[in-house]
């Protein structure tokens, strides 16, 4: 089994575009016992960076306080679902030049030194491997 996750970045959530365009690209996409899972970043916005969440995910974890713990079990949980998806399917629309915040706050909890990518002397390598986006 197949799974196939869409990550959809539109403000105008499923009547925006990119949404539809990615919404039908991940159907294509699905075998008979596949499975598909719909992150929409504009229903359930992921919480953009700041320090004390940054600081949570370079705290040990022996030494986080409740509310560390708390940042950095929703990140694992995004990094859960990632690593569970077999494709990859990014609904993403151009806003002023760039991509969505959401997008970029989504990507910001994801990747993760030590858990998605690590630091080698040929510079960052991936650890979540075997993905089709």
């Amino acid at each position: 089994m197949k799974t196939v996750l869409n990550i959809q970045s539109s403000l105008f959530q499923q009547q925006g575009q990119s949404s539809q365009l990615s919404a039908t690209l991940a159907q294509q996409l699905l075998g008979e016992h596949d499975q598909l899972v719909t992150r929409d970043l504009a229903t359930e916005p992921v919480p953009h960076l700041t320090a004390e969440r940054f600081t949570a995910f370079l705290t040990p974890a022996a030494d986080r306080t409740p509310e560390q713990q708390a940042v950095v079990a929703y990140s694992d949980a995004l990094i859960d679902e990632l690593r569970a998806a077999d494709v990859i399917v990014l609904g993403l629309p151009m806003y002023n030049f760039g991509v969505p915040s959401t997008l970029k706050a989504y990507f910001d909890h994801v990747a993760r030194a030590g858990v998605t990518f690590q630091y080698t002397a040929e510079g960052p390598k991936g650890l979540l491997t075997g993905k089709k986006v």
